[in-house]
C-alpha cells in the first residue's frame, strides 16, 4: 500500500481508538514507562511537539519534565520543511501554523538545535528496524537528517506493527526506541 492511502487508512484507525476506554489504559501505561526510561530520565532538555486530538496528550509529559527540572523545547515550523526547537515554559506564547499545529509565536531567542532527546510524534511505527510514519510533511527526517540526536517515540497497540506496512524510502529516519502500550494481553504474559 502507498504511503498516502495507507497514512488515511491510520489516522482513521487511530482516531476511533483514541475514543475508546482502551485508549486512556494504553496511554497511562505509555507514561509509566516513558517516565521510568533511562534516556528520558537523563536527558537534560526534551524535545516535544504539542499534542492535537487523536494523539497520544504530550502536556503530562510536558508537566512530568518540568517536575523533573527538564528543559522543554517544541518546534517551530517553516515554508521550506525546516524547523527549530523554541523553548517552552508556561509564558510562552502559542500560534497556530498552517497545518493547525500549535506553535511558539516567538522563535528568535532560546533555540536549542538538537535538544538531548526528541520524542518523535508519529502514526504508525514497525518493530523491524523502528520505521515510522509521520504525518506527510517530512519535517522530522529533514531534521534528524540534519542533527541527529537520541530519539523515541510513543506508540499504542493500534500504531504498532511487526513489519512497515508502508513504503520506507531512504530519507525516513528511524527512531532509536519506540515505547509500546502494554495491553491486558502483555501484562498477563510478563
Amino acid at each position: 500500500m502507498d504511503k498516502v492511502s495507507f497514512r488515511k487508512k491510520q489516522i482513521d484507525l487511530v482516531s476511533t481508538f483514541m475514543k475508546s476506554d482502551k485508549a486512556q489504559k494504553e496511554i497511562n501505561n505509555i507514561y509509566f514507562q516513558l517516565f521510568n526510561d533511562l534516556d528520558f530520565q537523563n536527558a537534560p532538555s526534551i524535545g516535544i511537539t504539542l499534542s492535537m486530538n487523536d494523539e497520544i496528550p504530550t502536556f503530562p509529559i510536558i508537566n512530568q519534565c518540568w517536575e523533573m527540572g527538564k528543559e522543554v523545547y517544541i518546534p517551530k515550523t517553516f515554508a521550506d520543511h525546516s524547523m527549530t526547537f523554541v523553548k517552552y515554559t508556561k509564558d510562552t506564547e502559542i500560534e497556530e501554523s498552517p497545518f493547525g499545529v500549535r506553535e511558539p509565536k516567538n522563535y528568535e531567542n532560546n533555540l536549542m538545535d538538537p535538544p538531548d532527546l526528541l520524542i518523535v510524534p508519529g502514526l504508525a511505527f514497525s518493530k523491524d528496524r523502528h520505521n515510522r510514519l509521520g504525518f506527510g510533511a517530512g519535517y522530522f527526517d529533514r531534521y534528524l537528517a540534519k542533527y541527529p540526536t537520541k530519539t523515541i517515540s510513543l506508540a499504542s497497540s493500534q500504531q504498532y506493527y511487526e513489519e512497515a506496512q508502508w513504503p520506507i524510502y531512504v530519507l525516513d529516519k528511524p527512531v532509536d526506541k519506540i515505547i509500546l502500550a502494554k495491553t491486558d494481553k502483555d501484562q498477563q504474559n510478563v
